[in-house]
């Protein structure tokens, strides 16, 4: 006799095969079963989020952290309020599995023929499905229970695969349902055939022949362009760390000697202690230490960098953000005006390590990055003295989640991360409010404390995941950087206030004033040894309370650094002075 099993207990053992110990949830009748599932007969911890949205985010946050996320939301209202973080995801090849419930058989077909409406469906057509259409790599709607298997299988290979979102929608009527049981695991399928593979076949197939000849001819311009440069410089991108492709690039910078930067997106995608090191490319923002060696380099080669705005942030330029010689990233390589196609990032990364092994160019260079230092002014705190505190404060412990803005932005970009993947941005989607969710997603790696720096602005969008962060005792570290205004809006619009305190902000711009340390007393119900606050008007008051969050290992705390309006990080000037 065929084993069986439950289809709701298929799907989370295979999230738990997978690596998945929680998932981001809010309830819905749709529901209600597969999270009564979770709870009941799994190993997977359910965690309860206060609004679709920040489910999303927290699911995006724990896979970046993890390697894999996922969420559960009821259909319609819950689906439709998830949609912009699956968004974001998909923007920056975050894998996140999104789990809908939706209506039972016998509840659809009344719907089709009989004219029965359902709570929650905006009309007889599957929306679910219309609406994730652009932001999912794969999309499955499980109505027989005999098929479940076959499209969870599916669903979740794809997600590992692309390193995108996937759909996985099931009736109400199924979570309960046999299936057939488990058979094997479920493995990560690799973008490209390994080049060393299409070698043994490229003899009597073409097409083969030509991915090994795009291949190598790209590996060989590239790298004749590295031994000819006088200063060649590695650039490397986020791409680098979604394909696990990090202990490769560390044998290209060991081989070579070339020192390298990252893109902000890339942020520490290898441990910024790493050998030649220089800091983050990002316009006017660059990394100080970073800036000259950029400048004077004949040879950028962009591994895994995406071409984005963000790239020449600030830069009045005419061209694209795109100031590398050798760009590789979406299975493409330009080199110069010569173009490669199925080109896959590892399979270039091999190439080009295997022509440094045959035709050594080592060049070494005396690299020492500098942490942009904040003027001393012991009265009050400002944007550049509490990062010059912070970044000293830092454990190797720390993963450091940072909002898009100014809290990113020539701010905490310039930290130093000495922990590979110690460092969480959307940099591209660029969501206000996802720190808060993602930095709880992220604080379930064992044995790490989580640190969110985000805006007021942005904090107000989704501050309610303090209060999650203390129902599962989170160790939750949030720097509120509250200036009362939405300083980069203003920025871009017109700079004239940050220039003079005789020019008014945009009315806009100017943020309702939250009592952000008494917002724990409500997050946390007062409850101090879960949930603790403080305001930092100096940075006296920042090294105590850095000192007192030290004391309490184990506690959530949310801190309000009190700011000037018109204060801004040195790193602005480019913007506000317009340089």
């Amino acid at each position: 006799m065929t084993q069986t099993m439950r289809v709701g207990r298929y799907l989370t053992t295979r999230l738990e095969q997978l690596g998945v110990g929680h998932v981001f949830s809010v309830p819905g009748d749709y529901t209600s079963e597969l999270l009564e599932i979770i709870d009941n007969d799994s190993g997977i911890e359910r965690i309860g989020n206060c609004n679709e949205l920040n489910a999303g985010y927290a699911a995006d946050g724990y896979a970046r952290t993890h390697g894999l996320g996922a969420v559960c939301v009821t259909s319609g209202v819950g689906a439709f309020s998830l949609l912009n973080a699956v968004a974001g995801s998909h923007a920056e090849m975050i894998p996140v599995v999104v789990i809908i419930g939706t209506l039972s058989n016998s509840s659809r077909l009344k719907e089709v023929n009989a004219g029965e409406r359902f709570h929650h469906q905006v009309s007889v057509a599957n929306k679910n499905q219309t609406v994730y259409e652009d932001v999912t790599v794969a999309r499955e709607c499980i109505s027989n229970p005999l098929m479940a298997p076959e499209q969870i299988d599916r669903a979740l290979q794809a997600c590992i695969s692309k390193s995108l979102p996937v759909l996985i929608e099931i009736t109400q009527d199924c979570y309960r349902m046999p299936c057939s049981a488990l058979e094997g695991r479920i493995k990560r399928v690799p973008p490209y055939t390994p080049l060393s593979e299409l070698k043994k076949i490229k003899a009597d197939n073409k097409y083969a022949a030509q991915i090994v000849d795009a291949v190598e001819n790209a590996a060989k311009a590239s790298y004749e362009k590295l031994r000819g440069a006088k200063a060649p410089l590695f650039w490397m991108g986020h791409e680098i760390g979604r394909y696990h492709l990090q202990d490769k690039a560390k044998e290209l910078l060991q081989l070579t000697g070339i020192p390298f930067v990252t893109s902000l997106l890339g942020k520490s995608v290898l441990a910024e202690d790493t050998p030649g090191f220089l800091g983050v490319y990002e316009g006017v923002f660059t990394s100080p230490s970073a800036r000259p060696y950029i400048d004077n380099s004949d040879c950028i080669v962009a591994l895994g960098v995406w071409n984005t705005d963000i790239n020449t942030l600030g830069i009045e330029t005419y061209e694209s953000g795109n100031p590398a010689d050798v760009f590789a990233s979406r299975d493409v390589v330009k080199v110069g005006l010569d173009l490669y196609v199925q080109v896959s990032l590892e399979n270039f990364i091999d190439s080009l390590i295997a022509f440094a092994k045959d035709e050594p160019v080592y060049k070494k260079y005396d690299v020492r990055p500098v942490v942009q230092q904040a003027v001393v002014d012991e009265d009050k705190i400002t944007y550049d003295g509490f990062m010059t505190e912070l970044n000293s404060y830092l454990k190797p412990d720390n993963i450091v989640v940072a909002d898009i803005g100014i809290s990113a932005n020539g701010n905490s970009a310039f930290m130093t991360i000495n922990q590979q993947q110690g460092y969480h941005i959307q940099a591209l989607w660029a969501s206000i409010g996802w720190s808060v969710p993602a930095g709880l997603g992220a604080s379930f790696v064992p044995g790490a404390r989580t640190i969110v720096i985000v805006g007021d602005g942005a904090f107000k969008l989704t501050c309610q995941e303090i209060a999650t962060m203390v129902h599962y005792n989170r160790n939750t570290i949030v720097f509120v950087m509250n200036n009362g205004v939405y300083a980069v809006e203003q920025m871009f619009l017109d700079p004239a206030p940050f220039q003079s305190e005789s020019n008014p902000f945009e009315a806009a711009n100017v943020l309702q004033r939250w009592d952000y340390e008494g917002l724990m007393n409500g997050f946390s119900n007062k409850e101090k040894a879960h949930g603790r606050s403080a305001k930092v008007r100096t940075r006296h008051d920042l090294r105590q309370t850095l000192h007192d969050i030290d004391k309490h290992l184990e506690t959530c705390w949310l801190v309000d650094i009190h700011l000037d309006e018109r204060d801004y990080p040195n790193a602005w000037n480019a913007i506000v002075h317009k340089i």
